[in-house]
């Protein structure tokens, strides 16, 4: 679906781009008609609806009264719970990149009797939750204590809920500790009941630390709590360039893959597909949307956390992670040189795995 548009799309919209950091020179006729194109026949060509994105993005910057009338995008939206599904289900960079995660923190429970699980963004817990049925097969498990670090409140007591949900189900005994706060204010050293084997997860979630110094800082405390494992998962992006034409090109590659990837999920319906891409469209608004003071997706290449995680003392302990022979999609899952274990599609490396120690 929608190969035959992209190198001409692509191009409409470099050649727009050009233009920046001002959009002084731009002809808005010419991007306003490059919108209609795109919008008629979006449904079902995954270049057009990226194109429309993009476009709807910049838009913020532009401001066309006309594009702003006409975009509407709404009759995508699917219910929160059935998108959350897809994607952990059916999206194979987060399907097996949590299924990879979630089996190497269940080896790295095998034998204990105790083990705190700090999972950073823990968002409403599904996550963990997966790692408690994991768990469910450790005999000497005795003691799970979760912390679960969240920005947001409603998302937090929904994962206090689920997560002790499970002590009438699991044979161990669960407790969990809420911390309602962003990850770079946290003092890991002073958070209570961390006891036996210390695991730390964070799943898509530091690259929203605004700073490389707070990111730094941040990975530092993590290390002051001398954990066994410490996992990351992270697009493998440059979307922390301040350069906007440079940031635009990264932008574009990433997501295009991604596109073409939701396009061969299997067994859901085009609706569905179209609502995830909305779901990315989110984050294409941020990346090339906003003033870069507030922007939140500031995503980074796999080796720039490499590199921090070293500064701080860490280990990459690559060959911890085990990775299934084939993730379905086109993706193709490989080990990579430079310490972490990628998703590819075509050629863009889109999201990677990091295990430290």
């Amino acid at each position: 679906m929608g190969q035959t548009t992209e190198f001409a799309i692509y191009q409409t919209l470099s050649d727009f781009m050009k233009t920046a950091p001002h959009f002084d020179g731009i002809n808005r006729h010419e991007i306003e008609s490059f919108f209609s194109y795109c919008m008629e026949g979006m449904d079902n060509d995954s270049e057009k609806l990226l194109a429309t994105l993009f476009i709807k993005a910049l838009n913020k910057k532009i401001n066309s009264e006309y594009i702003g009338e006409n975009i509407y995008l709404g009759k995508y939206e699917i219910a929160q719970i059935q998108l959350f599904n897809i994607l952990i289900e059916k999206f194979p960079f987060v399907k097996f990149s949590q299924h990879i995660t979630n089996s190497a923190i269940a080896e790295q429970m095998q034998g204990c009797e105790e083990v705190t699980l700090v999972d950073i963004g823990i968002g409403e817990g599904m996550q963990v939750a997966n790692i408690i049925e994991l768990a469910k097969n450790l005999p000497q498990l005795r003691s799970l204590h979760v912390v679960g670090i969240e920005p947001f409140g409603d998302a937090l007591n929904k994962a206090r809920e689920t997560i002790l949900g499970y002590n009438d189900r699991a044979p161990f005994e669960i407790s969990f500790t809420a911390v309602h706060d962003a990850v770079e204010n946290v003092d890991f050293s002073a958070i209570r009941n961390v006891g036996g084997k210390i695991i730390v997860n964070a799943s898509l979630s530091l690259h929203h630390i605004q700073s490389d110094e707070l990111r730094l800082k941040t990975i530092n405390r993590v290390k002051a709590i001398r954990p066994d494992a410490f996992l990351l998962i992270e697009p493998n992006v440059n979307h922390y360039e301040p350069d906007f034409h440079a940031r635009f090109i990264n932008c574009y590659k990433h997501f295009y893959h991604i596109f073409q990837v939701i396009d061969r999920i299997e067994n859901i319906s085009n609706t569905d597909k179209n609502a995830l891409k909305l779901f990315f469209g989110r984050e294409i608004e941020d990346i090339i949307g906003k003033e870069e003071s507030d922007r939140f997706e500031k995503h980074e290449p796999a080796s720039h956390w490499i590199e921090r995680l070293r500064k701080s003392n860490f280990s990459i302990k690559n060959d911890f992670l085990k990775s299934p022979v084939v993730a379905g999609c086109g993706v193709e899952i490989n080990y990579h040189k430079e310490g972490f274990l990628g998703f590819t599609h075509g050629d863009e490396t889109v999201l990677a795995v990091i295990y430290a120690n």
